[in-house]
């Protein structure tokens, strides 16, 4: 049985779906996160739905993405879409996503028409079996009580290896390997499981920079945020599936940190590629 406190899935589901306002023009809500700031992977996921609905025929398999400006959770968000071209087999988008009239993050994004063709791929890595390892969200509100972070739940569960891997803090390589999966069943459309895919791709991603340092989230020191993100999806997948995500941060300079993911399924089938730089300041605290 699903622990209704650790998981928001209907309301982020709810969420990523957008109001139309205008021709090709959104609407989207916001939501708190313990920050000021709105989540990096809403506005991802919420621009990926404002441009696939856009293109109903074909699917995305890949998008670009800068953060410009932080977002504002109490405000909602409005996307502007950009037909930008609609070829024989692959379609173009750009969203641009503003508050107040600002620009806080563009999105240029792609779309095929399905079709075969050559394949190979990354080897899986090997990996424990998901449904043997606890979840890390369980661990989360754990480590919350009596803390001066309060838990909020999340619309998807986090198994690692190690149960603390995916909240960041320990010493050691600059890479882990995390489980994901939907705690519920979810609608058959693809523009369900893509969007929250989206979503769910800010999670964690950045912190494996911070590893090779055993810097933790909540260090006071650290100033934290994406600064770009892209995503290449290659083969079909569903969020209430087991994914393994892959991550590895093969640099750290200049006060950001580099970080990949590679996505797979039970069947160790590449399903996707992150890619993320984002701000890992540090700022020494002042005597």
């Amino acid at each position: 049985m699903v622990d209704e406190t650790l998981f928001n899935t209907q309301e982020i589901l709810d969420l990523l779906k957008l109001e139309q306002t205008g021709e090709h023009r959104y609407r989207g809500q916001s939501h708190f996160m313990g920050s000021p700031n709105v989540f990096g992977g809403q506005v991802v996921g919420q621009s990926l739905y404002a441009a696939a609905v856009t293109v109903p025929e074909r699917r995305v398999h890949s998008l670009h993405s800068m953060f410009l400006l932080a977002g504002n959770h109490r405000l909602p968000i409005d996307y502007e879409v950009e037909r930008v071209r609609d070829g024989g087999s692959f379609s173009t988008r750009r969203v641009v996503a503003y508050q107040e009239g600002r620009r806080i993050f563009v999105m240029s994004a792609s779309f095929q028409t399905t079709e075969a063709g050559l394949e190979h791929q990354r080897p899986a890595p090997a990996s424990p079996d998901p449904d043997t390892l606890p979840s890390s969200i369980a661990a989360w509100k754990k480590l919350s009580e009596g803390g001066k972070r309060p838990f909020r739940p999340v619309p998807v569960d986090f198994r690692a290896d190690h149960p603390g891997d995916i909240y960041g803090g320990h010493h050691g390589k600059p890479g882990k390997h995390v489980w994901t999966r939907s705690p519920v069943a979810l609608p058959d459309d693809t523009l369900t499981h893509e969007a929250l895919f989206g979503y769910v791709s800010d999670y964690g991603l950045l912190w494996t920079s911070l590893q090779p340092h055993g810097i933790a989230m909540g260090d006071p020191r650290l100033q934290i945020a994406s600064l770009d993100h892209t995503i290449w999806f290659h083969r079909p997948f569903r969020m209430d599936e087991w994914l393994l995500f892959d991550m590895e941060s093969p640099n750290a300079s200049g006060g950001r940190g580099l970080c990949f993911a590679y996505v797979y399924n039970q069947k160790g089938e590449l399903v996707a590629t992150l890619a993320q730089e984002g701000l890992i300041r540090i700022r020494e605290k002042k005597t």
